[in-house]
């Protein structure tokens, strides 16, 4: 077992990140002894690794489930989709294991305020960020961290890494999409829109930019 990283030692990408962290895991269907070793394998993974979050196919199993460890609180979930995410997002600073780079130079993303998942093993559970903890301290409050972790995971599981939720208010030329290729619009409100590309002027002539 080892972690898939997006870089081989020559600084070629790896084949492995490819077909393991840009592709969609679908719904992993396991009876209750391959739940219970997927849940330990991947709590001993991320606690040799030393991170929050982890998910299975970041060590190179394509199965949908992911683990969360922060403060002491161990989360595992089972086939978690996002069923509902906020309009209005926030920006927060990542880093990925699967890219050591941001380990060490984290990435400004743009995340929802809250999002509801749907799991297996836990039913339904909803993340929402707590800005007035935020603004107590120095210190991220846990229910933000929580947040930010759970939709990193779950981006994992759908293919995305946080290098495709950079924010930047640097437009991206047009002929990097394809007319029908959806991309993810921000207004100046904050709220965030999914359309597809050929539709992107109309937005852009309501002041909205490309996230």
């Amino acid at each position: 077992m080892k972690l898939i990283v997006d870089k081989q030692k020559n600084g070629l990408t790896n084949p492995e990140f490819t077909k393991y962290l840009k592709n969609r895991v679908e719904k992993s269907e396991l009876n209750q002894l391959e739940v219970d070793i997927l849940q330990d394998t991947l709590f001993a993974a991320l606690e040799g690794l030393g991170g929050l979050g982890l998910s299975a196919n970041q060590i190179g199993f394509n199965k949908r489930a992911c683990v969360i460890n922060y403060n002491d609180e161990k989360l595992f979930l089972l086939n978690p989709i996002i069923k509902e995410r906020s309009n209005e997002g926030f920006i927060f600073y990542e880093g990925c294991l699967s890219m050591p780079d941001t380990m060490k130079k984290p990435v400004r993303t743009l995340r929802s305020t809250y999002i509801v998942v749907q799991t297996d093993n836990l039913g339904e559970i909803r993340f929402e960020i707590n800005p007035d903890e935020d603004k107590a301290g120095e210190k991220v409050s846990r229910d933000t961290m929580m947040t930010v972790i759970a939709q990193h995971e779950i981006d994992h599981l759908d293919g995305i890494t946080i290098k495709d939720r950079v924010y930047t208010t640097t437009l991206v030329k047009k002929q990097s999409y394809g007319r029908n290729d959806k991309i993810v619009m921000k207004a100046p409100n904050g709220e965030l829109v999914e359309v597809k590309y050929k539709k992107a002027n109309d937005y852009f002539l309501k002041g909205y930019e490309i996230v």
